[in-house]
């Protein structure tokens, strides 16, 4: 292989390993943010804020007043209507007893929806921290092997061509000797 072929392998080489750095420095720069971010959701993930989860509850605590708000209209209606009004007592003290009991209901399941979400977050960034050196790894890394071969190829080619110039050395001696009639054995 020529000087001009070695010199490529050797200015690919650094090329290589100078855009490794760099790479290496950016990823430090991106990470310097991201982590510490990542790293706090894991932690402590936040799901939903405060105001959600009261506006979620406040919501389930409206629709179960109101529905059990009708039920006692209801009842009062029919018991002035059949001058009846302890007939109907029962009815009430049920509807209102099923309106608090699913409103208990719904307060566990906002808390546990906040929780699932809480465990996602979670996950999510711990996958992003894991992917994130992945990344940043393997691409630094894909570069350092480019400067290797590069180097690998160079070698390859000075010990070809150091190969070639023994191997032509010892022609030499070959021819020599057996043209002077002395060193060659019979």
């Amino acid at each position: 292989m020529g000087k001009g072929a070695n010199q490529q392998l050797l200015s690919n080489s650094g090329t290589a390993q100078d855009n490794s750095k760099q790479l290496s420095s950016q990823a430090q720069g991106v990470n310097n943010y991201l982590t510490p971010t990542l790293e706090a959701e894991a932690n402590n993930p936040q799901g939903y804020s405060p105001s959600q989860m009261a506006y979620m509850n406040t919501a389930s605590q409206q629709s179960l007043g109101g529905g059990a708000a009708a039920s006692t209209g209801e009842a009062n209606l029919a018991a002035a209507r059949t001058r009846n009004a302890g007939g109907f007592a029962g009815a009430v003290g049920t509807a209102d007893r099923g309106a608090q009991k699913q409103m208990s209901q719904n307060a566990v399941g906002i808390q546990a929806q906040q929780a699932q979400l809480q465990q996602q977050q979670r996950q999510q960034a711990l996958q992003s921290l894991q992917s994130l050196y992945g990344i940043d790894e393997n691409t630094a890394l894909g570069y350092l092997n480019n400067s290797n071969t590069a180097l690998n190829d160079e070698n390859a080619a000075s010990g070809a061509a150091s190969a070639l110039k023994v191997s032509q050395i010892a022609g030499g001696m070959w021819s020599s000797g057996a043209s002077s009639g002395g060193g060659s054995a019979s």
